[in-house]
């Protein structure tokens, strides 16, 4: 199970945790393997046990074919994800102040469902916006601990507005809060911040 997102004791009121051990590194393997719903494996999380089902008989039934598709698809997102991330440099290398105010954050986050309710998404987009005039009334050079205290606070409004709303930031989201957070730090000059956003996230 994952810690995370399933925490025993508020299901089961009487059980108790008698020790915590290390895994070996066979358990660690067998864990990564069930945590990415990976082929082959005879266990997985409940959100993968289609895949997991589907991927135990070709496994064993068309295994060659299997693992050539899984490779063409392994390349076609590498190659996905490093046109994204050429874009994403050439972006925040002329991004400014002015540019990520006049954006729409979150606009692909229609309609909903999936995505969350519009007065969620509506409260997330004045927030960024509030925390993006608070850093550009910073000036040109920010100290990292204003920076800092602006960009918690916002990432704090996220972990409490989505407890609020059921929590409904799931990976699409997450991606987009963290991508212009990232922005946001990038431009305020403060880019390291970004390794601590994870830090101070619970969703």
């Amino acid at each position: 199970m994952n810690r995370e997102w399933w925490k025993p004791y508020d299901d089961f009121q009487d059980l108790k945790f008698t020790g915590v051990y290390d895994l070996t590194g066979e358990e660690r393997s067998r864990a990564e393997a069930i945590a990415r719903g990976g082929v082959g494996t005879s266990y997985t999380t409940l959100s993968y046990v289609n895949y997991a089902a589907e991927g135990e008989w070709r496994w064993s039934q068309d295994r060659e074919r299997f693992i050539v598709e899984g490779e063409l698809d392994k390349a076609k997102k590498e190659a996905e994800r490093a046109a994204t991330e050429e874009r994403y440099r050439t972006r925040l290398s002329g991004l400014t102040w002015e540019q990520l105010l006049s954006e729409t954050p979150f606009e692909r986050w229609s309609p909903s469902p999936p995505f969350p309710p519009e007065d969620f998404t509506q409260a997330a987009r004045n927030v960024i916006r509030d925390a993006c005039l608070s850093l550009q009334a910073l000036g040109p050079k920010p100290r990292k601990a204003e920076v800092r205290a602006i960009l918690k606070k916002t990432v704090r409004w996220f972990n409490e507005a989505d407890q609020k709303a059921g929590w409904v930031i799931e990976t699409e989201e997450r991606e987009d809060i963290y991508a212009v957070l990232e922005e946001m730090a990038h431009v305020a000059r403060q880019k390291a911040l970004v390794d601590e956003i994870d830090e101070w996230r619970e969703w």
